[in-house]
């Protein structure tokens, strides 16, 4: 019985590897719903944490990663699901499946429920790993696959988290006082890598540096060189690809039943089949700092008067309206964790030239939620704030520091250290 589950699982990891989808080159992974008007709310975090909402967990520690999303399709459908390891720069790494887990790939997700009194009925999938059924080997990234069980080579959304095997210590901080300007418009980041008890041969060569700020990939600082190196401490300082703009706050809403309203919602009305809310209008922000505290891009699903907001929140039509004239050789986008952070035709805004507005209507589950409006050039792909919410360097800003390790000969980028700063103060 023993042979042929170990046959059945070599079959399995053949046929998986051979899927031209899921091995072609170099594409690398972020985390998207590919199709937006359909799958909702997809959220990552750790199962004991409900304040940092981080997609990330220690190698054999004791939290586990959940993922969870709504099909606004009420009845059940059979989701499967495969992982796959990537490097440091987000592609797929050299490991096969039988080195960075135990367990199965092409798993189907079992925890579902159907949504509770709401107008618009959803599933809601919920996934939880490690489980009984896969436990992850090595640390890196790693890319969750999701796709309809027995159609691989269709897939729905991509789920991105890292795992973290601590084997070096970061300390690091933030500083307006910056290479650029004193105190103005930018954001320096200055941090020491410690490897007293992990043996780097060549600091170089052998450890790569990413560094993220408020869960954006568009402007993340990568293959970054030490200033210095003095015996256990690798210095990163005075890198120009360490200063950032400070942007501002994210503006907040929260909207959590349909009897008031709540935060920035100006009206809420009711027509078939949804609830809509009106958003007080926006303006730019370009010459005001707006200190408030924010969460830095997040949401939190929630509603009144309900026990399980996974299941009870319902789903209302949220109206977005930027007051300013058009801007000439870009596009306008909402930028947040609820939109994956990414720039697409889900977030993008658009122009209405009658009212001479920018509008933008996305269908919401109840919940508070941080969004701003970012700025991409024609031909960029990187965001920016100034055109619309302003640069301030005493905007609090969340910056994650990624030490990966790969010491000569190694086939994969190894996940030893991570630390998160924010406003000059070292926080995880």
């Amino acid at each position: 019985m023993e042979k042929v589950k170990t046959v059945t699982y070599l079959l399995l990891i053949a046929g998986w590897l051979c899927n031209p989808l899921l091995v072609y080159g170099q594409k690398r992974y972020k985390t998207e719903i590919f199709y937006p008007e359909k799958l909702k709310s997809l959220q990552v975090k750790t199962t004991d944490d409900n304040v940092l909402y981080l997609p990330l967990m220690k190698l054999d520690g004791n939290e586990t990663l959940e993922v969870s999303f709504d099909d606004l399709h009420p009845e059940y459908s059979r989701y499967a699901y495969s992982i796959i390891h990537c490097n440091a720069d987000w592609k797929q790494s050299d490991l096969s499946p039988i080195e960075y887990l135990d367990g199965f790939q092409d798993l189907v997700i079992e925890d579902f429920a159907n949504s509770i009194g709401t107008t618009v009925q959803y599933t809601n999938y919920r996934l939880v790993i490690p489980n009984e059924d896969i436990r992850l080997k090595v640390s890196g990234n790693y890319a969750i696959l999701i796709y309809p069980e027995g159609e691989p080579d269709h897939i729905v959304m991509t789920v991105c988290f890292s795992v973290v095997d601590p084997k070096v210590s970061v300390m690091g901080t933030v500083s307006g006082n910056t290479d650029v300007d004193t105190y103005k418009i930018h954001q320096q980041i200055e941090f020491t890598v410690n490897t007293k008890n992990f043996t780097v041969q060549d600091p170089r060569n052998d450890l790569k540096i990413r560094v993220v700020q408020n869960n954006r990939n568009d402007n993340a600082a990568e293959n970054l060189q030490p200033t210095i190196i003095q015996g256990n401490e690798i210095v990163y300082r005075n890198n120009p690809a360490l200063i950032y703009k400070g942007g501002n706050e994210y503006r907040r809403m929260e909207f959590l039943s349909n009897k008031y309203n709540g935060m920035r919602v100006n009206d809420i009305s009711f027509f078939n089949p949804y609830y809509h809310i009106g958003l007080f209008e926006d303006f730019p922000r370009d010459d005001t700092y707006d200190y408030d505290q924010d969460q830095n891009g997040r949401f939190y699903i929630g509603c009144s008067e309900c026990s399980d907001p996974a299941t009870e929140s319902d789903y209302y039509v949220v109206h977005f309206t930027l007051a300013m004239p058009p801007l000439k050789g870009g596009k306008i986008y909402l930028n947040g964790d609820f939109v994956n952070n990414n720039f697409n035709g889900y977030s993008e805004m658009v122009y209405n030239r009658e009212r001479r507005k920018y509008e933008k209507s996305v269908l919401l589950k109840q919940g508070n939620y941080n969004y701003r409006y970012l700025f991409v050039p024609d031909g960029e792909t990187k965001g920016e704030t100034e055109p619309i919410e302003g640069n301030y360097h005493q905007t609090e800003n969340e910056y994650l520091i990624y030490v990966y390790y790969r010491p000569i000969n190694g086939r994969y980028d190894q996940l030893i250290g991570i630390q998160k700063i924010q406003s000059g103060t070292t926080t995880l």
